[in-house]
């Protein structure tokens, strides 16, 4: 019932503030909306005494590339109204937020930083840590590096806004570098003749594959001769190779998600293997039916329950050609 009551008011606050008393806001919360992809505003209704809050988006805009009679249109949409309700507590000068469900809160919260200990009001920074209920245990769940995600909380009005940090991201892609990526995993295995291979779009795999590494280069029978962080020539049995970064190429898309692009060869020294990938998020230049056999194909169903087919990321890679080759080029069987 508490579910139920505190919706009703965040409408009857969001109609308010449509309302010919006060024209303005709405208009000026959706234009901040549509200039700037990255933040988003919407109304706010606190109860203070049940440290309960409402966040309500409305008139959300947003681009789609849909399917239509085997064309591909590029779509702006408006969904329907947006409304999440919370349980807050303050741990010092901490912030934790609950989802806030019909049968009562969730009993995994999210942590938050900056504002001012015991108000609401003020902005707070998302720390990608979440936090139990019921045994006070904090853990991270998200990676924060590359995002600084700032709810601004004032009476009646909540702003949400996202920084992305690409050039950590990328630096910290290069530091690691490409020979440590789960391509290499995959390419030493698929060399020995012992397991499948990925595209060449994980050589700028952003994680620790350390472990993986170790385990693939004594799993396979793999001697590293030397290496830098975008080739190496190593030994499987009695051949020699050197797989070489051509091109690793990441940008941010508004999105927030990358795109990414590479060029890797593998050489044994007589024969070498060139492949490309290509990962990209939709936009209107690539939202074009001659694309169509990059994309995969979803459906889901909009507000009004009606289906709808669309696209979201274009792939292009030569990755079954690129096996082929080095299948020709991979360790004798008879030598396994």
């Amino acid at each position: 019932m508490k579910y139920t009551l505190l919706t009703a008011a965040a409408s009857a606050l969001l109609m308010a503030a449509c309302s010919d008393s006060n024209p303005s806001s709405a208009s000026n919360a959706d234009n901040a909306s549509n200039n700037d992809p990255n933040s988003t505003t919407g109304t706010l209704y606190v109860d203070e005494s049940q440290h309960l809050m409402v966040t309500t988006f409305s008139n959300v805009h947003g681009n789609r590339c849909d399917l239509e009679n085997n064309n591909l249109i590029w779509k702006t949409v408006t969904k329907n109204a947006v409304i999440d309700s919370s349980v807050y507590e303050f741990i010092g000068d901490t912030l934790v937020l609950y989802d806030y469900y019909e049968g009562g809160a969730d009993n995994y919260g999210k942590l938050y930083v900056g504002g001012t200990a015991g108000n609401i009001y003020g902005s707070w920074v998302y720390t990608g840590i979440g936090r139990n209920r019921k045994t006070g245990e904090q853990e991270r769940s998200t990676n924060t590096r590359y995002e600084t995600r700032t709810y601004t909380y004032a009476p009646g009005k909540v702003t949400i806004s996202v920084e992305y940090h690409m050039d950590l991201y990328v630096a910290d892609e290069q530091e690691r570098g490409y020979m440590e990526s789960s391509f290499m995993v995959e390419l030493y295995g698929y060399l020995a003749r012992r397991s499948h291979m990925d595209d060449v779009i994980n050589i700028m795999d952003n994680k620790d594959q350390a472990s993986s590494i170790a385990q693939s280069i004594e799993k396979n029978g793999v001697q590293i001769i030397e290496g830098t962080k975008t080739n190496q020539t190593f030994k499987i049995g009695e051949k020699t190779y050197t797989v070489t970064v051509k091109k690793a190429e990441t940008t941010l898309h508004y999105t927030g998600r990358t795109n990414r692009e590479a060029i890797v060869e593998v050489s044994d020294g007589a024969t070498t293997c060139s492949s490309y990938a290509i990962y990209k998020n939709v936009d209107e230049n690539l939202c074009k039916t001659e694309n169509l056999e990059y994309f995969t194909v979803k459906d889901d169903e909009d507000d009004d329950g009606n289906k709808f087919f669309y696209v979201s990321r274009y792939k292009n890679t030569d990755h079954e050609k690129f096996q082929e080759c080095l299948s020709n080029i991979a360790v004798p069987i008879q030598n396994i």
